[in-house]
């Protein structure tokens, strides 16, 4: 059992929660090495700030997966997003795994449908790609059944001037960016740290209780 009165054994078991939150961030990342448009979480430092208030993600640019699906599509540039129905609007994706379901609706791997503009009123896109049409995603987003206009992707940024459109690019998915190597090397500067913080936690209970039995509870 942890005394708490013991300020040493109390700032060393802080400092052992905190280790132990960095190795499950650090362990989220690896898991999702294969995730598409996964973005890994970073900190300030190989061991993050003390507080883990520095956490952030980070939002570059993963590789590409060529997949010629042709309701695969990635977007070519950081800060764009696709954009997927949720349960109070529409929310915010870079996985372009995209599908027609069994209520005849293009959404994403988690089932949420997908932001279609300017489709016909009689016919949707995915009634298109059920009866086999040529589906064409251009560049822009334009989507294009046998040649013809039937819809666009809807695409959201976090900032965009002149020219800084992202291109759609059709039969691609973007690979997550965990660099697999690194968080391998910090889960075990992760292990390590809490390894010595443990044996410190020991040396000072054994301390303690050395002084205990030698003077009493009152030292």
């Amino acid at each position: 059992m942890v005394d708490f009165h013991n300020q040493n054994v109390g700032s060393l078991y802080d400092a052992m929660s905190t280790s132990v939150r960095r190795i499950g961030i650090v362990q989220t990342n690896m898991e999702n090495v294969n995730t598409v448009g996964f973005k890994a979480v970073h900190g300030d430092s190989v061991l993050f700030s003390d507080t883990l208030r520095d956490v952030f993600r980070d939002e570059t640019q993963g590789g590409y997966m060529t997949t010629d699906q042709k309701l695969d599509v990635a977007l070519s540039k950081e800060g764009a997003y696709f954009l997927v129905e949720g349960e109070d609007g529409p929310l915010r994706t870079r996985d372009g795994q995209f599908h027609v379901n069994a209520d005849k609706k293009i959404v994403d791997v988690q089932e949420r449908e997908v932001v279609i503009l300017d489709q016909k009123p009689d016919k949707s896109v995915a009634e298109y790609v059920i009866k086999g049409a040529e589906i064409i995603i251009e560049k822009n987003g334009l989507i294009r059944a046998d040649g013809d206009l039937v819809g666009r992707l809807a695409i959201d940024y976090d900032s965009k001037g002149p020219g800084d459109e992202a291109h759609v690019l059709q039969g691609k998915l973007e690979a997550s960016n965990v660099d697999l190597q690194e968080n391998i090397v910090k889960l075990l500067q992760v292990k390590r740290h809490i390894d010595t913080v443990q044996g410190m936690i020991s040396m000072n209970l054994s301390v303690d209780k050395a002084l205990v039995e030698t003077y009493g509870r009152n030292v």
